[in-house]
């Protein structure tokens, strides 16, 4: 078996803004992919070899929770050489809270975690 990475799906509830937001991250558009009736646009977004594929529907589907807790995606990250520069240059933006801190992981990770506007957690990481 040779399984690769290909993409993250997330749906999102204003497909502007998250692209937006994912533009302000480094991602470009690759493709999007509206509907025939109007009611769903997915739209692939790329950085480097990772892919999201943004889900936007006129209806939101629900959530599915069982016992209280939602199952499934929980977050995904993005390598970074300066995690504490490109934290700096997301809050001058106004895409993350200014209380949004570095956190130093031993042995060797620096991390931060910030919530796209639809509260996708995305944690950028710096080894080293």
């Amino acid at each position: 078996m040779q399984l690769r990475p290909h993409h993250i799906g997330i749906v999102v509830s204003d497909l502007e803004r998250s692209v937006a937001f994912y533009e302000a991250l480094g991602f470009t558009t690759a493709l999007v992919i509206p509907s025939d009736d109007d009611s769903r646009i997915i739209t692939f977004m790329r950085l480097g070899q990772m892919q999201i594929e943004l889900f936007w529907y006129a209806q939101t589907p629900p959530s599915i929770q069982r016992s209280g807790k939602a199952l499934g995606f929980l977050h995904f990250a993005l390598q970074t050489g300066d995690v504490a520069g490109d934290l700096a240059e997301l809050k001058a933006k106004g895409l993350v809270p200014a209380d949004v801190q570095v956190r130093n992981v031993p042995p060797a990770f620096k991390l931060a975690f910030i919530l796209d506007p639809d509260g996708v957690e995305v944690e950028l990481m710096q080894e080293g």
